[in-house]
């Protein structure tokens, strides 16, 4: 197992992220994330209460969703916090199904006001977020506005972080702030040195600390290990898919460059025989593009 060469539970893993953000004995850690994030939108937290995490529809015909940790501060705005590997093009609606999850199940009969929660969806991204690639942030915060840019409601917020933009190799202490300081811990957990965090970064050397799989009992010590090879599955799996896409373009790319230049040779006047040994494309294929020529 590719965890044991490392000290640190690795927190993009199910296990670490769930274990160390959304049990009691850590909501600390939490607290201070969220506020990292969110106190300029909601206000500073002072305490959160963990909710079950999987909400069931109001009939059997509504799909059951499950949260990876699911919360509620003080003034009862609800935060719900995701890890995700992969892009996927249905992610954003995914979001959207969540908050307004809370928000349908939070209506009871006979109020007439709908005095719906604050509902905040908060996902980690471990992978390049295509409305941040071409710029240096790494945060993308959305609410309900106007054609204006006028704030339409505040009921229903997202936020979208980039965690890909933290590699390893970066140092801690030149982070820009803690939103840059809890990215990069988050994505690099399994392969920080405690001794690179300086002192001043209390939060941070504490969960290092927490983290360590030497706390771990044997229980959970089988449970992570299960999780990390989940977790390299879903790698492998991607890393696979990335190669595949790339052999595929590599080769479109070919063919495109062949097709392009039999059209430059029928052009020339170069009859479809000489073209058919130049480019080994077949007569069909040959003739087919003098017609469209």
């Amino acid at each position: 197992m590719k965890a044991e060469l490392h000290q640190h539970v690795n927190l993009l893993t199910d296990f670490g992220f769930k274990r160390f953000f959304g049990t009691e004995p850590y909501k600390n850690n939490l607290i201070h994330f969220l506020n990292t994030f969110l106190e300029p939108h909601i206000g500073h937290i002072t305490d959160i209460t963990l909710r079950p995490t999987e909400q069931l529809g109001l009939n059997n015909k509504e799909k059951r969703v499950v949260y990876d940790v699911y919360c509620t501060d003080q003034e009862d705005d609800h935060v719900i916090v995701e890890m995700q590997q992969e892009d996927q093009k249905f992610m954003k609606n995914r979001m959207i199904a969540y908050s307004s999850r809370i928000i349908s199940n939070s209506l009871e009969v006979g109020d007439r006001y709908y005095d719906i929660p604050t509902v905040i969806t908060i996902v980690l991204a471990n992978f390049k977020v295509a409305e941040l690639k071409r710029c240096d942030e790494f945060v993308q915060y959305v609410t309900l506005k106007d054609e204006q840019n006028n704030i339409f409601s505040k009921k229903m917020a997202f936020l979208l972080i980039d965690l890909s933009k933290f590699a390893a190799q970066m140092q801690f202490d030149q982070l820009a702030d803690d939103r840059a300081r809890w990215c990069y811990t988050i994505r690099n957990m399994e392969r920080i040195e405690e001794s690179a965090i300086p002192a001043q970064y209390g939060m941070f050397r504490k969960l290092c600390e927490e983290c360590r799989i030497t706390k771990l009992n044997a229980m959970e010590k089988q449970e992570y290990e299960k999780s990390v090879l989940e977790y390299e599955d879903v790698q492998d799996a991607l890393a696979y898919r990335h190669e595949l896409s790339h052999a595929e373009g590599y080769q479109k790319g070919i063919k495109e460059g062949i097709l392009q230049t039999a059209k430059n040779f029928l052009k020339m006047g170069i009859s479809i025989s000489d073209v058919m040994k130049a480019t080994g494309l077949s007569e069909e294929e040959v003739r087919k593009l003098k017609t469209e020529n």
